[in-house]
């Protein structure tokens, strides 16, 4: 007893420093007040204590009924009534790499260059929907008429916050620049956060380049705005699409006034989940967003969700994904993020998972994640050969 409760103080004593760095990269990156938040572990241990506490309690009888702690329970399913959803018609250090490390990114400009491709399995994931999606009817945003190139679009969406929506968006975009394609990350969220996975060290908007030291992937790049507008979305993120192979938007409340232009220019969107109640609840609401866009004629591919932060031994996360299979079924894919220390300590140092820990099992499970998307939404081309 007096051991477990050692352990747990020792574990909340690391994510108390840990918690305590992150403060102060963002007072010193002078971004406080941003809507990220959920960096440590704290949550998940905070479950893990009133799980211990309500074994304790059943191991010691029932004692007294008054006892709050002898009220707390676990996350059960079954007691949870959710409504029933409609489903939307298919519409970075500055260190060299050393071994088998994914390099760390730098803001340095540079000429792109042949990429390394990593070899990764790949899934046999539900890939119907998104081959039954319709495209949208104006396509001058996601293609080029130079290049006759059609770029896939894709939107990370939740209207929960604290699930990991911004560091998926960096680390997906870090794993699939590895792969080989030219990614343009768009903060559309109004945080501004993205450049910072990447090693940047100040806040500002605009279109920035990273790139790898001592490798030959393609530069990726990230833009922002201080305000997300239909001007912004239509004059400097159309004229930077141009030049990318795929494009990952990041979506938040900032970005409410212009979700239907993106979403109409998008080929997949991907939601992701926590084990929660706040994360399960907002099903139903993002489904409703997404019947209103529908609603106003713009075709949309209909939306897979992705456990974020999942733990396959702990009960709770498991009666969690039960309930959001039974409401979304196929849509709920089969893969899920781990979770993990790596993540927090990677943001704490300005990286992503993939080169913070890049032999961790979220780098894997990102890697998964970034080959079921390139085998659902692959980037297609059209340019013909010609005679000369």
């Amino acid at each position: 007893m007096e051991n477990g409760e050692k352990n747990r103080a020792i574990k909340l004593g690391l994510e108390d420093e840990l918690a305590k760095d992150v403060a102060r990269l963002y007072s010193w990156a002078n971004v406080e007040g941003a809507p990220y938040r959920d960096f440590s572990m704290q949550r998940r241990l905070q479950h893990q204590q009133t799980l211990q506490v309500a074994a304790e309690k059943k191991r010691e009888g029932p004692g007294n009924a008054n006892d709050p702690e002898n009220q707390a329970v676990a996350f059960d399913a079954s007691t949870v009534d959710l409504p029933a959803i409609e489903a939307s018609p298919p519409a970075h250090s500055e260190k060299a790499p050393t071994g088998n490390q994914i390099p760390s990114f730098q803001p340095e400009p540079s000429a792109p260059q042949e990429p390394l491709a990593p070899q990764v399995e790949v899934l046999s994931l539900p890939v119907a929907a998104v081959r039954a999606r319709a495209r949208p009817k104006s396509t001058e945003l996601w293609s080029s008429p130079k290049s006759g190139e059609v770029r896939p679009v894709l939107a990370i969406y939740s209207l929960a916050g604290g699930v990991g929506r911004t560091t998926l968006c960096a680390n997906l975009g870090r794993v699939l620049c590895s792969m080989g394609e030219r990614i343009l990350l768009v903060d559309a969220s109004g945080s501004g956060l993205l450049p910072f996975y990447f090693g940047a060290s100040d806040l500002r908007p605009g279109l920035r380049t990273f790139v790898a030291p001592g490798v030959n992937y393609s530069p990726l790049r990230v833009i922002g705005a201080e305000e997300v507008t239909g001007d912004w979305l239509r004059g400097d993120v159309r004229s930077a699409m141009l030049d990318s192979s795929r494009i990952i938007f990041d979506l938040g409340p900032a970005s409410m006034s212009v979700l239907p232009e993106i979403f109409g220019m998008c080929t997949a969107i991907l939601i992701p989940l926590l084990s929660d109640l706040n994360s399960i609840l907002s099903i139903p609401r993002i489904e409703a967003s997404l019947n209103r866009v529908q609603a106003k004629g713009i075709k949309i591919p209909s939306p897979f969700y992705v456990f974020n932060q999942f733990d396959a031994q702990n009960t709770m996360d498991q009666q969690a994904r039960d309930l959001v299979v039974q409401q979304c079924g196929e849509r709920l894919l089969p893969l899920t993020i781990h979770h993990g220390a790596e993540v927090a300590e990677a943001i704490a140092s300005r990286m992503t998972v993939a080169d913070h820990a890049p032999d961790s099992v979220i780098t894997h499970d990102y890697m998964e994640l970034a080959t079921w998307l390139r085998r659902v939404d692959p980037a297609r081309s059209t340019v013909r050969w010609s005679e000369q």
